[in-house]
């Protein structure tokens, strides 16, 4: 789909995008659309040295970047001049009971799924709003529409995110920039998910449970290249929606979360999970 305002220049191209996260999965399957749409994309990944043939996508530049070491944050922003799309999509998971987690990891979790992409976001708004068209598109869970227990941290950092796009996309929208946030549900990845639960722990079963049901439905679901059509059609939008949910029963969950009762709706979530 064609983005909205942003027409190819000369040379084919549309404008340039900068995916985080785009050595695999979902962040590889955006930056292949943008590619082949005709945009001149910078992919991150924390080591752009490691990745074999298979994992690049032809015509995308890959540059380090660890959001956890401030000088890496500021080389990738020394390369990357001009950004007309920031997809902050790299991120990092954790599993375990909220009394076991080191708070150093829970400071990590954050920098990796908040403080990162605000500090992107950040530096690409100024140029944005100079040229007055741009689009920052973040990536969602669905933890803080219905939290699931033993991961209230990777929750809490969406939901920070969340809540950081909504404020946003009110701010810049008179400078023609546009922000929405998308929520993949349980599409087929290998996000990971760091497991933070002690040896011998009295929750040790119930995080297992909580894991394995996590896992099965991450592998029945659809693949990356939906989250990755749903990007491509935000950018088609002069004004996308600032929330949009993807994946199998994504939508239906989304509403039932929003209009049932919390009371049904943890009791489901404990049920489903014998919690």
């Amino acid at each position: 789909m064609k983005a909205a305002g942003k027409r190819a220049d000369s040379q084919g191209r549309r404008g340039t995008a900068l995916v985080t996260g785009a050595s695999r999965g979902i962040g590889k399957a955006i930056a292949s659309a943008l590619a082949a749409d005709g945009w001149e994309v910078t992919g991150t990944c924390r080591n752009p040295k490691r990745l074999v043939a298979g994992d690049r996508v032809p015509g995308v530049r890959y540059l380090p970047l660890d959001f956890a070491r401030k000088a890496s944050v500021e080389a990738l922003l020394r390369k990357v001049k001009k950004v007309d799309v920031l997809v902050n999509n790299a991120g990092s998971g954790s599993i375990g009971p909220v009394e076991e987690a080191p708070i150093e990891k829970v400071r990590d979790l954050f920098e990796d799924n908040f403080f990162g992409a605000v500090r992107l976001t950040q530096a690409v708004l100024p140029g944005m709003r100079a040229r007055g068209s741009g689009a920052v598109i973040f990536m969602g869970s669905m933890g803080p529409e219905i939290p699931r227990a033993f991961t209230s941290f990777y929750g809490a950092s969406k939901a920070a995110l969340k809540a950081f796009s909504q404020a946003l996309r009110m701010e810049v929208r008179g400078f023609g920039i546009r922000v929405a946030l998308i929520v993949p549900t349980f599409i087929a990845t290998t996000f990971p998910q760091e497991n933070q639960t002690r040896r011998g722990s009295i929750y040790a079963a119930a995080v297992r449970r909580v894991k394995q049901e996590r896992d099965r439905r991450i592998m029945a679901g659809p693949e990356p290249g939906i989250v990755a059509e749903r990007v491509m059609d935000i950018l088609g939008k002069k004004r996308p929606h600032a929330f949009t949910s993807v994946g199998r029963y994504a939508g239906l969950v989304a509403f039932l979360a929003r209009h049932l009762p919390w009371t049904i709706v943890e009791a489901l979530s404990a049920h489903r999970l014998r919690l």
